[in-house]
C-alpha cells in the first residue's frame, strides 16, 4: 500500500515539473556576415604569412647576398664622404697667380749725400777778386774771367727732394699656399665633419666599409666595381616548389 502511493507521489511529481529545454541565441544577419568575412581576411592572411615565409626560406641565400650588397654600398659612400670632409679639413689652395699690371708711384724722393760730377762742356766762370800786394802794396779789386774746361771733375754736396710722379710695371708670377683650416672656411669643414660623425654613429653596426676608402674622381667603371657589387638576381625557378 505504502509502494504504490510512493510511486503515485513520484508520478504526480514527474508530471508536475515541466521539462527543461535549450536555448539558442539568434544572431543578427549582419553579425554573420561580419564574423565569416573576418574568418575570410584571417584566412587569407595566414597564406600570405605562410608563402612569405616560404619565399624567405628558399630565398635566403640572395636576400643575405642583396643585403650585404646595400650594406657594402653604404658604407663605400659613408667612408668616401668621411674621407672628403677630413681631407677639405687638411686642404691647402696652392697656385700661381700671374701678375702683369702697373703700380703707379707719387713721392718725393730725399738726395743728400756728397758726389763727384764731370763737366760735360766748358764753363765759363766772372768772379769778383781782391787782390792784395805785399809790402804795403795796396789791393786792387778786379773781376776774374775764368773758364772750367769740358771733363773738368768736381766734389759737390747733393741736398734737395726729388718729386716722382709716374708707374712701374710689374710682372712676376706670385705663388699661393694658403691652409684652408686657416680661414673662414675651417670651423664650417670642422662643423660638416661632426655632423656627418653624429649621423653615421647609429648605423654603424650596420654598414660594411672598405679597407681604403673609394675615390669617385677615379673612372666610373672601375669605382662602380670597387662600390657597389653585383646582386644577384632572384630567379623564378627558385621559387617554384
Amino acid at each position: 500500500m505504502d509502494a504504490d502511493q510512493a510511486s503515485i507521489t513520484e508520478e504526480s511529481v514527474s508530471t508536475d515539473t515541466p521539462p527543461t529545454r535549450k536555448r539558442y541565441a539568434r544572431i543578427a544577419p549582419l553579425y554573420k556576415a561580419l564574423i565569416w568575412t573576418s574568418f575570410a581576411l584571417n584566412v587569407v592572411l595566414i597564406i600570405i604569412v605562410g608563402v612569405l615565409i616560404g619565399i624567405l626560406v628558399t630565398q635566403r641565400h640572395s636576400i643575405a647576398t642583396a643585403v650585404e650588397s646595400v650594406q657594402s654600398f653604404a658604407g663605400n659612400n659613408v667612408s668616401e664622404l668621411q674621407d672628403v670632409v677630413a681631407k677639405l679639413q687638411d686642404a691647402r689652395i696652392v697656385h700661381t697667380v700671374p701678375l702683369d699690371t702697373r703700380i703707379p708711384i707719387q713721392i718725393d724722393v730725399p738726395i743728400n749725400q756728397a758726389t763727384v760730377v764731370t763737366l760735360t762742356e766748358s764753363i765759363p766762370l766772372n768772379v769778383p777778386a781782391g787782390i792784395f800786394f805785399p809790402g804795403g802794396g795796396g789791393n786792387l779789386n778786379a773781376t776774374v774771367t775764368i773758364q772750367l774746361p769740358a771733363g773738368l771733375r768736381l766734389p759737390i754736396a747733393l741736398n734737395f727732394a726729388v718729386p716722382l710722379d709716374t708707374s712701374i710695371p710689374v710682372q712676376l708670377d706670385v705663388p699661393v699656399d694658403i691652409p684652408l683650416i686657416d680661414t673662414e672656411l675651417g670651423p664650417q669643414f670642422q662643423r660638416l665633419g661632426a655632423i656627418v660623425d653624429r649621423l653615421v654613429e647609429p648605423a654603424e653596426p650596420l654598414l660594411i666599409r672598405p679597407a681604403v676608402p673609394p675615390d669617385s674622381s677615379k673612372p666610373l667603371s672601375s669605382s662602380r666595381q670597387q662600390s657597389v657589387p653585383d646582386t644577384p638576381a632572384i630567379t623564378e625557378s627558385t621559387t617554384r616548389p
